[in-house]
């Protein structure tokens, strides 16, 4: 609940009835008798013993209507019954000329406008005060200050009173800001009427008051929130008793020091504030000694130790910021779940058509041939029923005997009909024909319905795999990493020294990586500064990476975490002799999740065409790969799409992928159709290989890759190369470059590829990357 809201409901328990229906009269009525009642009371507040711009200030906030006459009259009444009629009537001229004009010029542009009410205020109380002085003749440099002093508390009371009362709608943090400071404000200007009050004689109502409402927002609020409130209290209750700070320092040091024990229990709490009020007092004892303030304290003390909980938690929350809610995790939640359904809804149908599609059908079985065969010859034949009814049986035995010529040479000749059959056949050469008819169409349906169902499968496939990744992204919504509230608040305080207004993200991915996101009108500040990045690591606790394409005029910056490997690649490459283009096509990159992946792809043959294949390869894949697929899904999906696009013709590219995390140093290889490739991982050269064909050439949609796993160290490398390069189990030479310990990949990728050029010749097209691993400096 806001304080509009905290507000509205305390308006609503004083003017409403609860029970039965209330009439508007009746709620106007009660709401003129507070007007009055808050005029009465901020009449009878006193400036430094002598002044009272509060009235006048109530008065113009309170506007020209029938709550603004309750003002008036509460207020008026108020400065001659606390006053006196020779102080008071200057206050009471006040509030009328400032009802008279709010009242005439309403309906005006100028009436309407934000600033008339508290100007009104402010000038009608520099001149009633002047002509008073005047007319008095006690006008000094003084009064004349006084005068000023309370021309500037009624300009600024007045907003603070207007703004503590509006019930207008707040959208935004600082429009809450702005009124919570309003509504205190108000409060503490309201505590110096009775700060006059005083109980046996030492004890004034009103700073007992302001200690308790000190007290009540330093245990729920905290250190700072206790220090402000006791600093907006303690000038109050200055500027009503007149004389030194006292108060100001007193009740913000206890706020302050009473805060920072607020989780040690109240009655730590108390003591501490009690303890930083003594030592207030004892600061000042030498030039106004501060017994009533001692004894103010103790009685507030005693008061505090016996409120209910429940009460101070109720007042404390009007004043208690309010902490961000779990609205985006709640969001994320709501989106991870509608996800994980649609995963749901993908797998299901993908179990449904899989059911569906395996249901065998045997098309081949010859006696659907031969049934075929006799709907077409034997229909119009005179002697269809001794054959197919009183000699079923012998019939049947032909067919049976035949159908081992179908088995093995697939198709039949009139030879291969036992004599007994075709001997009594009017027309066996017909039935032959019709047979071997058959016999060629099933074929043809065999091969539809192989194509078909090779189509088939690999859409219908794409179902678990669109279901696999939905998955995977609902997982990430859904994991417990979220937002660094902590590492926002201190990034957007070190930005606002600065001089930049920014609106600053750090939260942690479903992998665990922190990142974080500035986005502001005006980095420039920031960017210009050499160590930024170093500034910035330190504020989030931990290393952040260089951004790309980082100029002074963004709007906005993405930081994510270091990563504690780094790579370095060399790439060499050498087309066939004779050719113009490469058929081989290499590239590596590193996704936003830290993973450096490394793609070679060689296209079958050599050429122009080699060269577009192995490039949509390579283009599929890393689309897929940044997007944040997982290798895997990808590869079997590029296996899906290969296996579409070629159909019956040829142009496939193999395909030879690395993977490493550049967090935890785990790497995998996944490898469709691919040469060999070579590891040094400390001492030991692991030689990888594949069986699988090159993607789409095996023509299963399910053909997964060959994967393999391991964990590089610093300092391993490794070499991946197309089978130009590697042809044939004769590797001494490439583990003897590997073993050269060489930490220039760019100068070992050329190494070996010249070493096959000298063993194998341009025969082939060659491509080489090298890889190496190591911890970033």
């Amino acid at each position: 609940m806001d304080v509009k809201e905290k507000v509205a409901a305390i308006k609503t328990a004083v003017a409403l009835p609860r029970g039965g229906n209330t009439s508007p009269e009746l709620v106007r009525s009660a709401y003129t008798m507070l007007s009055f009642l808050a005029g009465f009371m901020l009449s009878a507040a006193r400036l430094l013993g002598s002044g009272s711009p509060f009235g006048v200030a109530a008065v113009a906030a309170a506007g020209p209507g029938i709550y603004g006459a309750g003002c008036l009259i509460g207020a008026g009444l108020g400065y001659i019954v606390t006053g006196g009629l020779s102080w008071g009537i200057r206050y009471a001229a006040a509030v009328m000329l400032v009802f008279t004009a709010q009242f005439a010029l309403q309906e005006t542009k100028l009436g309407t406008m934000r600033l008339f009410a508290p100007t009104l205020a402010g000038v009608v109380t520099l001149v009633t005060g002047l002509l008073s002085f005047i007319g008095v003749g006690t006008l000094s440099s003084q009064t004349v200050g006084l005068t000023l002093l309370e021309t500037v508390l009624a300009f600024a009371c007045c907003g603070f009173f207007r703004e503590a009362l509006s019930d207008e709608e707040r959208s935004t943090e600082s429009a809450e800001l702005r009124h919570l400071s309003a509504v205190l404000i108000s409060f503490a200007v309201a505590l110096m009427a009775p700060a006059g009050i005083v109980l046996f004689g030492e004890i004034s109502v009103g700073r007992l008051a302001a200690l308790l409402c000190v007290m009540t927002c330093a245990l729920r609020c905290g250190a700072l929130y206790g220090c402000t409130v006791g600093c907006v209290f303690g000038v109050a209750m200055d500027l009503a008793l007149g004389g030194i700070p006292f108060f100001t320092m007193s009740y913000a040091l206890s706020g302050l020091i009473s805060g920072m024990l607020s989780k040690h229990g109240r009655l730590t709490f108390v003591l501490a504030f009690i303890l930083a009020n003594a030592a207030s007092a004892v600061c000042v004892w030498q030039t106004e000694p501060q017994t009533s303030a001692l004894f103010e304290v103790f009685c507030a003390a005693v008061i505090f130790a016996v409120l209910p909980a429940g009460f101070l938690s109720r007042v404390g929350a009007m004043f208690q910021e309010t902490a961000a809610g779990s609205g985006e995790s709640g969001l994320r939640r709501y989106v991870s779940r509608r996800v994980a359904r649609l995963a749901s809804a993908y797998s299901g149908v993908y179990e449904m058509v899989r059911r569906n599609v395996e249901e065998p059908f045997n098309d081949s079985d010859p006696s659907r041939i031969f049934d075929r065969a006799a709907d077409s010859v034997c229909v119009g034949c005179k002697d269809k029923n001794r054959c197919w009814n009183r000699e079923y049986m012998n019939t049947l035995a032909a067919m049976n005997d035949t159908g081992l010529a179908i088995r093995d040479k697939g198709r039949i000749e009139l030879s291969d009909i036992p004599e007994h059959f075709s001997r009594r056949c009017l027309n066996p050469q017909a039935f032959v024909t019709a047979v071997n008819s058959e016999l060629k169409a099933a074929a043809y349906r065999r091969q539809y319905a192989g194509n078909l169902r090779e189509s088939r499968d690999t859409v219908w496939r794409q179902y678990g795999d669109m279901a696999a990744l939905l998955d995977e992204v609902s997982k990430e919504l859904g994991s417990i990493n979220g937002a660094d509230h902590l590492a926002e608040r201190r990034l957007i305080r070190y930005l606002r020294t600065l001089d930049i207004e920014a609106d600053a993200a750090v939260f942690r991915d479903g992998r665990g990586r922190l990142r974080a996101v500035i986005e502001s009108g005006n980095l420039a500040p920031l960017l210009r500064q050499e160590n930024y990045l170093d500034r910035l690591s330190e504020i989030v606790g931990l290393r952040l990476s260089k951004p790309k394409n980082v100029t002074e005029g963004c709007a906005r910056l993405y930081l994510t975490e270091a990563e504690p490997l780094a790579v370095s690649v060399g790439i060499a490459a050498m087309k066939k002799k004779g050719e113009k283009v490469s058929g081989d096509r290499g590239t590596y990159f590193k996704t936003d999740a830290g993973v450096l992946c490394v793609i070679l792809s060689d296209g079958m043959g050599s050429g122009d065409e080699a060269a577009d294949e192995s490039a949509e390869v390579i283009a599929i894949l890393e689309e897929f790969l940044r997007a944040g697929i997982n290798p895997a899904v990808a590869m079997k999906t590029l296996n899906s799409v290969m296996l579409l696009k070629s159909g019956d013709g040829w142009g496939f590219a193999t395909v030879d992928l690395m993977c490493v995390d550049l967090f935890t140093g785990e790497t995998c290889f996944y490898k469709y159709g691919a040469a060999p490739s070579y590891v040094m991982n400390g001492k030991s050269i692991k030689r990888i290989r594949g069986e699988s064909f090159a993607p789409g050439l095996s023509g299963k949609s399910d053909a997964a890759p060959d994967v393999v796993r391991m964990r590089l160290k610093p300092g391993s490398t490794a070499i991946i190369a197309s089978d130009g390069v590697i042809s044939d189990a004769n590797d001494a030479w490439l583990r003897e470059i590997l073993d050269s310990k060489s930490d220039d990949m760019k100068l070992l990728a050329r190494d070996t590829l010249r070493e096959a050029e000298k063993l194998y010749g341009k025969n082939d097209d060659m491509t080489v990357l090298a890889v190496r691993v190591e911890a970033r400096a």
